[in-house]
């Protein structure tokens, strides 16, 4: 419904520029898409600007999309040369990153999973451990097609396993956010995937290089999660048909260091 318009041609040209601009406006330093045609990614990479370097992971087997990570430049260097691993056809993707503010190793790892797919969630958190670097703070995100949340919504089964380094956490959402990361009818009775909130960023510090973490959630990405979750004037839907996920991370030495 939100990627076809009245004529049953896609309306990409009117969704996109509402999703570049909550894009935008929020100006996060690393930004995580699935299901990008590659027919896209130019306009994608272009209407992000040259702020961002853009990677592309196709998948071998689904039709024509794949995930995208775009990395402000000014806040991160690249480490290595992007990861990539076809699982079954299905791609996940992986940049190491330097933050140069501390100077702290950052991995960030995008999926579009399956749901209730127990082997592809553990291919995915060996791919996040990829010992070529150990990076101070592993991201995974992604649309798991799968709700982790408790069903009072106060907690969250994380569909990884403690590793080396420790164990992945991941923000509750507040009261005023919506709880459900797809518009109402996907919801409905009839669909056998993607109900419920399925679009996660899980975090993890590294217990062995001290790298401790705090998650919170700033303004300007309480406002991306609203204005993605409501319709738009461009179509009167969704402008995609998944909301955004946002958080921020602070890096800390120790418990007691200054925030970076």
């Amino acid at each position: 419904r939100e990627g076809v318009g009245g004529n049953g041609a896609t309306n990409w040209s009117l969704r996109w520029p509402v999703m570049c601009n909550i894009i935008n406006r929020a100006r996060w330093d690393v930004v995580c898409l699935q299901e990008v045609e590659r027919t896209d990614v130019d306009e994608i990479t272009s209407g992000l600007g040259d702020g961002y370097t853009t990677f592309y992971f196709k998948h071998q087997k689904r039709p024509p999309d794949g995930l995208m990570i775009a990395v402000r430049t000014k806040a991160f260097h690249m480490k290595t040369t992007p990861m990539e691993l076809q699982h079954n056809g299905v791609a996940f993707g992986g940049v190491d990153l330097v933050h140069r503010a501390s100077g702290r190793k950052v991995r960030v790892v995008t999926a579009h999973c399956r749901g209730r797919n127990a082997a592809q969630l553990e291919a995915l958190a060996d791919f996040a451990e990829d010992c070529r670097e150990e990076p101070d703070v592993t991201v995974v995100t992604g649309d798991f097609n799968e709700d982790f949340s408790t069903s009072d919504r106060t907690g969250v089964r994380c569909p990884f396993p403690e590793g080396r380094a420790g164990t992945y956490t991941t923000l509750l959402r507040e009261p005023e956010l919506p709880m459900l990361s797809r518009p109402p009818h996907k919801q409905g009775e009839d669909q056998k995937s993607g109900k419920g909130k399925i679009d996660w960023i899980f975090v993890r510090g590294n217990g062995r290089s001290q790298s401790v973490i705090e998650l919170f959630r700033d303004p300007a990405s309480r406002l991306a999660i609203l204005s993605s979750h409501a319709p738009c004037a461009a179509t009167g839907h969704w402008p995609s048909d998944h909301g955004a996920e946002a958080l921020s991370i602070r890096l800390l030495s120790s418990p007691k260091a200054k925030p970076q």
